[in-house]
């Protein structure tokens, strides 16, 4: 029984780390293209830091990852089931595969 509990205890913590309305739009944008912080915190129309934070706390959670491009950290969703999550939520599929 403690396996199977686990496996929600996982996905608990995934639910928790984009319970935010600035995570879901974050994610929301992600499902369209990688998007590098500067692109975010415009797109969110909050501070630097402020998106960094929501960055590492979806990080933390394994639903995104990072890609350093020269001096700049570009995004994108990592966990498919996640992405899958999204996608039937917000409807249509994500433009570029």
């Amino acid at each position: 029984m403690a396996r199977t509990l686990r496996k929600y205890k996982n996905l608990s913590r995934k639910f928790q780390a984009m319970a935010h309305p600035a995570r879901l739009k974050l994610l929301h944008t992600l499902l369209e293209k990688e998007c590098c912080v500067g692109e975010l915190q415009k797109c969110l129309q909050i501070s630097q830091p402020n998106t960094s934070q929501h960055l590492k706390v979806l990080r933390t959670a394994g639903i995104v990852k990072g890609k350093k491009e020269k001096n700049r950290i570009c995004y994108r969703i990592a966990d498919k089931n996640i992405k899958q999550i999204l996608i039937m939520y917000f409807g249509g599929e994500e433009k570029n595969g």
